[in-house]
């Protein structure tokens, strides 16, 4: 299952009924039982001590992982090996391929066939069809989010650049006065991006202050990426900064084209 070893080792081939009984227990369960030891070498009795489950010697310690549920912390879990278990009744084959693993069903069939011809085989599923099922809700979840942001997006774009563009054309005259003074285009240019990149700012920096405080709702929502992801918190600032910065450059770029005496007349 690709459950990376942490400390210890794993099963071989040797750990038998004949053998001492071995158990690998994740690092929860490691945590739980044995805080700030080594558990290598502990012992542990699966089930109530007074059952007939033999005890069990703990030769290694693997990550966490969570079974059914995404959301839910990792459980306390151990493993054992197949070969020192009297009785198994295990309900779920798991096979590993390089290829295509619908293209197995068959001979897996016929694998579990050759042994035993009246053991069921059914509900054959690949692993990522098992976790897509698992995470479809927060999957339809995000989706209406991840919509309903671009809109957002889009709407804040517009708005900043319909708001800047409006207030630079109103500032016309004072840029025809500024030219008549003798002000160089280059030095009104960077003067109204200035200020407009400054009011954008100020709004970026509120908004991201709220996004961050909110980033706990999205939490239970995403596995893989972070709520606080730095990408996020850097492209979405950047665009509206640059449309900012484009809704200002176009009206003051127009308006120190204009002849300085039309200027001063706009009204």
């Amino acid at each position: 299952m690709g459950i990376p070893l942490v400390r210890g080792r794993d099963f071989t081939e040797q750990d038998t009924t004949e053998t001492t009984y071995f158990v690998v227990v994740s690092e929860k369960l490691a945590k739980h039982f044995w805080p700030g030891q080594d558990p290598i070498g502990k012992r542990l009795k699966p089930g109530s001590t007074t059952s007939d489950s033999p005890w069990r010697e703990v030769i290694g310690v693997v990550r966490d992982v969570r079974q059914n549920d995404f959301v839910a912390d990792p459980k306390l879990q151990m493993y054992m090996s197949y070969r020192q278990l009297k009785f198994l009744a295990p309900n779920a084959l798991v096979v590993r391929t390089s290829v295509d693993p619908m293209s197995l069903a068959m001979p897996l069939r016929n694998a579990v066939w050759s042994v035993d011809k009246d053991q069921p085989v059914s509900n054959i599923r690949s692993m990522d069809e098992i976790v897509s099922a698992a995470v479809a809700r927060q999957r339809f979840s995000t989706m209406l989010l991840g919509i309903f942001a671009t809109l957002a997006l889009v709407l804040a774009a517009v708005g900043i650049y319909g708001v800047m563009s409006y207030t630079v054309a109103q500032r016309t005259r004072e840029i025809g006065i500024r030219l008549a003074l003798g002000a160089q285009r280059g030095d009104v240019l960077r003067l109204t991006m200035g200020q407009a990149l400054k009011l954008v700012s100020m709004g970026v920096g509120i908004g991201l202050i709220a996004a961050f405080i909110l980033t706990r709702v999205m939490a239970s929502l995403l596995f893989g990426i972070n709520a606080t992801d730095p990408t996020t918190f850097v492209v979405i600032p950047l665009v509206l900064m640059s449309v900012a910065l484009l809704a200002s450059y176009i009206p003051a770029l127009r308006a120190t084209k204009v002849d300085p005496m039309v200027a001063l007349h706009y009204q």
